[in-house]
């Protein structure tokens, strides 16, 4: 779902690089500071898109290391409790030996 919006939002802002003179310039012939201005404009929206993809990817790999470290946590988890059972289990049955050897003296 989040990378269908980066995608659709990086569509948007080339649409509007793209087009945007047109819309802004409609006449055919531009003069020295409307070229200049619609340099500025595609620059900046080039490094806009770039910072704001950098900024939704940094923040979603950083999502992304939180949940390894959970799932890191309930193996940890998963193994400690797994452990106690088995030394839980070890201890009854030296329990049931021991009331054996008590029952047959």
């Amino acid at each position: 779902m989040k990378s269908k919006l980066y995608k659709m939002f990086l569509i948007l802002i080339l649409m509007l690089q793209v087009w945007g003179a047109y819309l802004i310039f409609p006449s055919e012939k531009l003069s020295l500071p409307q070229s200049g201005l619609l340099l500025i404009m595609f620059t900046s929206g080039i490094t806009l898109g770039i910072f704001c993809m950098t900024f939704f990817l940094d923040k979603s790999s950083s999502s992304l290391k939180m949940y390894k470290r959970e799932l890191e946590k309930e193996s940890i988890s998963s193994t400690e409790s797994s452990s106690q059972i088995k030394v839980l289990e070890s201890k009854i049955e030296v329990l049931e030996k021991a009331l054996q050897q008590a029952l047959n003296k």
